[in-house]
């Protein structure tokens, strides 16, 4: 068997992953971010996967239909701090992901 072999997500990784996928929902769909371009946009987040560490985490996002897609991904970086500290307060974790 290879030493790179990707394995499955552990059940911790798919839990926690699933509660920052939620809060982001949350806080994308009540606009609590306060980026005019973030809280006009309907942003879906479709999946989040969690490094086997808990320290990184991917969050898969796109506007609806597509639309505005290179102001929002733009808005989305530019506030990533901001959002990471949203989530934390909404999650418990020993620490927060990147994400």
């Amino acid at each position: 068997m290879e030493q790179n072999a990707k394995r499955a997500p552990s059940q911790r990784q798919l839990r926690v992953g699933e509660e920052i996928r939620s809060a982001l929902a949350q806080i994308f769909a009540h606009g609590e971010t306060h980026n005019p371009v973030l809280d006009t946009a309907s942003i879906t987040v479709s999946e989040v996967r969690i490094s086997p560490d808990l320290k990184n985490a991917t969050a898969y996002v796109m506007p609806l239909a597509g639309g505005n897609k290179e102001a929002v991904f733009e808005a989305l970086k530019d506030n990533a701090s901001r959002i990471r500290g949203m989530v934390t307060r909404k999650i418990i974790l020993r620490t927060s992901p990147r994400i």
